[in-house]
């Protein structure tokens, strides 16, 4: 077969490929081709993470009630433990146990619920009236602060609501009275994990209200493997209410904030041979329905991808399958229509960059980085260094500048200083080295006019990967990437003119 015939091949087998499962999935399975068919739910997925020692091990993780009430949980990633779930007083925990485990160990359970004002966090009538809170045992002039403190909070309060709000402002409150700060140094001296709030609870059973921790999650997908949130809930008389200490006049709202323990007690209990247990959360925005998804696990021939792995570890891919796209748009631009650019790499990797920071910043950015560092490589240049040690001192100095542009940003008041760390560190060191030697051996309007064009289709590539759909169908239908691989490789068999050519040549062709 000849090579255009094995191209032929490859391309008509890449497209069938990557179609069929679009449209198997679409079709037989149920997943929405198009974004509008979305369904906009969030999905908060668990990770329970500790080092087992080769011993018994046994984790109980706390369980939102409401979600496992409404049967949106879904307990997974546990290979090798025996689960079970524990109800006991309206309060659900989740059960691991298993024997002899050894090295990291990873648990996951999710709960997935529609978009809406529930948090979780509203107020739930008492089963039984709680016991009086234990009154602080503070030594001395501590004892009489406190008890002073909450005087003066009950004098301006109504309500427990109120008296809660209260008594967290000035809490929070950095210029709080002298008895407040007294207090406050006692708790942090005492080395507790949350002091303020372990202040807050203590004023509160002064004041003859019960309170106890709670822990919510932001709804934010932005941030990985996120931390609880410590919040608080507090017995009014009648309901347990929950509040986030650091807003205290502000009810939790279920479209920034789910809670995810309540009822007092731990969130995580991990006994056995274990060493640094710890519970961390992933949230992501699930735009299929439950059952979709459920049989999307369930097909052959890995249908489901990505889509099958931990929340936590699927959101890594957020990004990576948008790098295919950006490729995607260099070979377009550099194969067809001409525009120069520093590798094929470089615009990619900035295209990326530039979906966490606006174009227009992003770009000011990398000019100043690039021409400061490309002043200090000519620097260099006059020293005679072999390669490896020039790239690595390119390495070193461009660190060092984005310290500087970061800390100078922010002493500025320019927080979006700080997310230069996002630019690709090596690539911009790289870009250095080639744009010195281009300057060196091709003269410097060959240098501005190739680093110009990637800068011009690291533009073009982010406004292709912005693109929702796009988004949509890179995350959902990975297989579609078979179909822009045979566009690629048509591409490259491409020999003709360019679209900047055929401008260049123009006066010929007239001629």
């Amino acid at each position: 077969m000849t090579p255009q015939g094995k191209l032929l091949t490859a391309v008509i087998g890449l497209t069938a490929l990557g179609g069929g499962l679009a449209a198997y999935k679409s079709h037989k399975l149920g997943v929405p081709f198009w974004q509008g068919e979305r369904v906009d739910e969030w999905l908060v997925e668990a990770k329970v993470s500790f080092l087992a020692t080769g011993k018994q091990v046994k984790a109980r993780l706390s369980l939102p009630t409401d979600a496992v009430r409404k049967g949106s949980g879904q307990e997974s990633g546990s290979l090798g433990y025996h689960y079970d779930e524990e109800e006991n007083q309206d309060e659900y925990t989740a059960v691991w146990s298993a024997r002899e485990r050894e090295d990291t160990q990873a648990l996951y359970y999710r709960v997935r619920f529609k978009q809406g004002l529930a948090s979780g966090g509203e107020p739930r009538p008492a089963l039984e009236k709680p016991a009086a809170p234990d009154v602080p045992k503070l030594p001395g002039s501590l004892g009489a602060a406190a008890q002073n403190i909450v005087n003066q909070a009950k004098s301006v309060s109504a309500d427990p609501d109120s008296l809660f709000v209260a008594l967290f402002r000035q809490i929070n409150d950095a210029s709080s009275s002298q008895e407040y700060v007294l207090v406050k140094r006692h708790y942090e001296k005492e080395a507790v994990v949350n002091p303020n709030i372990a202040m807050g609870i203590d004023l509160l059973g002064l004041a003859g209200i019960p309170a106890r921790l709670a822990y919510g999650v932001r709804l934010s997908d932005e941030n990985a493997g996120q931390a609880p949130i410590p919040l608080l809930e507090y017995y009014d008389g009648a309901f347990w209410k929950v509040r986030d200490p650091l807003e205290p006049s502000k009810l939790p709202d279920g479209r920034e904030m789910f809670v995810w323990h309540r009822g007092g007690g731990p969130l995580l209990e991990v006994s056995g041979g274990v060493e640094n247990s710890r519970v961390t959360f992933t949230v992501a925005k699930d735009r299929i329905p439950l059952a979709t998804l459920t049989d999307l696990r369930d097909s052959p021939f890995l249908i489901s991808t990505i889509l099958a792995l931990p929340v936590s570890e699927r959101a890594v891919f957020r990004y990576i399958v948008l790098i295919p796209l950006g490729a995607f748009v260099v070979v377009i631009m550099r194969n067809l229509i001409g525009v120069p650019t520093l590798g094929t790499f470089m615009p990619v990797l900035l295209a990326l960059a530039l979906l966490e920071i606006a174009p227009l910043k992003a770009i000011l950015m990398f000019s100043i980085l690039v021409g400061a560092g490309l002043w200090f490589r000519f620097l260099l240049s006059r020293m005679n260094l072999l390669v490896v040690p020039r790239v690595a001192a390119c390495v070193v100095i461009v660190t060092l500048l984005m310290m500087l542009m970061g800390v100078v940003s922010f002493q500025l008041g320019f927080s979006v200083g700080i997310k230069i760390t996002l630019f690709p560190m090596i690539i911009i060191a790289w870009t250095l080295e080639r744009m010195s030697l281009i300057w060196e051996e091709e003269g410097k309007r060959s240098a501005l006019v190739q680093v110009t064009g990637s800068m011009v289709v690291a533009v073009c590539a982010y406004y292709f990967m912005n693109v929702s759909q796009i988004q949509y169908w890179a995350f959902y239908f990975p297989e579609m990437l078979l179909i822009l691989l045979a566009g690629i490789l048509l591409i490259g068999r491409y020999t003709g003119y360019r679209l900047s050519e055929l401008i260049r040549f123009k006066t010929f062709k007239n001629a």
